[in-house]
């Protein structure tokens, strides 16, 4: 059924039916704007409670835990006719990955648009909707328990708020992007964020990130690659929170030890008697396994550090992306963020060979600060 209230055009659909007609409606439109609520307090994967559509007018809000046909919404979302709007959407990439198995594709978020159109980076939405609409939004609902039911009337109107304006603010900001000749600049930035929640969501990729592993043998990463690998197979199918498997920390005191039996086991830092009682079996297991191979089977070492001499070429460089990003008016996160700024320094200190697979260091980023920084910078 369809509960709608009047003042704002909000309109409940619970089920197949009601959905699959207005995915055909959706279809037909050139721009819908789309948000999601969850919660995930406890579970590995996201517990949808909602998911919010609007072109601008009507704010439909959908209930997960109604419906149980998804196949029209998920042929809306990769619809390549229909620009699908959100405002910070990294989270709700994660939903539609889990709920759809899909991501949104065409996609747009004008929190990344707005760091050009405006040089503001990370901007809220309650900001964004003022800086356009001049109208301030109430986010009393934020923490919400998006998963009982009935949904208030406050909750519904806060979350059909969220697609409502945002449909009203897209053109609004397309239309400065365009004016600064930008708007393939943002549209290269959310294939990026796509490209970046894969590689985040893939545990064969994102393994080295645990801080320090650096400082780990070559035996000791390969344990800590197999361990981060297997937590992460553990924690899905327990749905669970990674760090309830174990912890980084664990895991990379584990890599330091290499131990062969359960006391040792047991000393980690912050293993916890109950992950030491379920887990440390498969622990014992993977050290066994590591020392079955050869040194050339090892995992490679990761890369140390910069030294402290190459602090004043990160500061020369910092300094010349924030004046290029002033005389673009655009954001200097946007420009070059922080983590691909590692790959010129290194590059320009010791010679480490660049990844041009990265996409945030190719596109518009290659002409307009990637070679002038490698150029202004290089060894004479």
């Amino acid at each position: 059924m369809n509960d709608q209230d009047d003042a704002l055009n909000i309109i409940w659909v619970a089920d197949n039916e009601s959905l699959a007609s207005w995915c055909e409606y959706w279809a037909e439109l050139p721009v819908i704007a789309v948000d999601t609520e969850f919660i995930r307090r406890t579970t590995y994967f996201p517990i949808t409670g909602l998911i919010q559509i609007s072109e601008g007018e009507k704010a439909v809000l959908i209930d997960p835990l109604s419906i149980d046909e998804w196949e029209p919404l998920r042929d809306l979302m990769v619809n390549p006719s229909v620009m699908k709007v959100f405002h910070a959407c990294s989270e709700d990439l994660d939903v539609f990955d889990r709920l759809l198995g899909v991501l949104p594709a065409p996609f747009y978020d004008t929190q990344i648009g707005e760091a050009y159109a405006s040089a503001q980076w990370s901007l809220s939405y309650v900001k964004l909707i003022h800086e356009y609409l001049k109208i301030e939004v109430a986010k009393d609902e934020t923490r919400s328990d998006w998963v009982q039911r009935p949904l208030t009337d406050a909750q519904k109107r806060y979350a059909a708020l969220d697609v409502v304006y945002l449909a009203k603010v897209y053109p609004m900001q397309i239309a400065r992007l365009e004016e600064k000749s930008m708007l393939e600049w943002v549209m290269e930035d959310c294939e990026s964020l796509k490209w970046q929640y894969q590689m985040n969501s893939d545990p064969e990729q994102n393994w080295d990130g645990v801080k320090t592993a650096w400082r780990l043998s070559p035996a000791g990463l390969t344990l800590l690659r197999l361990l981060f690998i297997w937590r992460d197979e553990q924690a899905r199918k327990e749905n669970v929170p990674k760090g309830q498997i174990l912890k980084d920390r664990t895991l990379w005191s584990l890599g330091k030890t290499l131990p062969t039996h359960n006391k040792a086991v047991s000393e980690a830092e912050e293993l916890t008697g109950r992950q030491h009682r379920l887990y440390g079996d498969v622990i014992l297991q993977n050290v066994a396994l590591v020392n079955e191979l050869s040194e050339d089977e090892y995992q490679l070492p990761l890369e140390i550090p910069l030294p402290s001499q190459a602090g004043e070429l990160t500061k020369s460089i910092k300094s010349f992306v924030r004046q290029k990003a002033e005389a673009l008016n655009i954001a200097p996160e946007a420009m070059m963020k922080r983590k691909l700024l590692d790959p010129l320094v290194r590059h320009l200190f010791d010679g480490t060979e660049i990844d041009w697979q990265n996409p945030a260091l190719t596109g518009w980023r290659r002409d307009i600060i990637v070679n002038p920084v490698l150029e202004k910078f290089k060894k004479s």
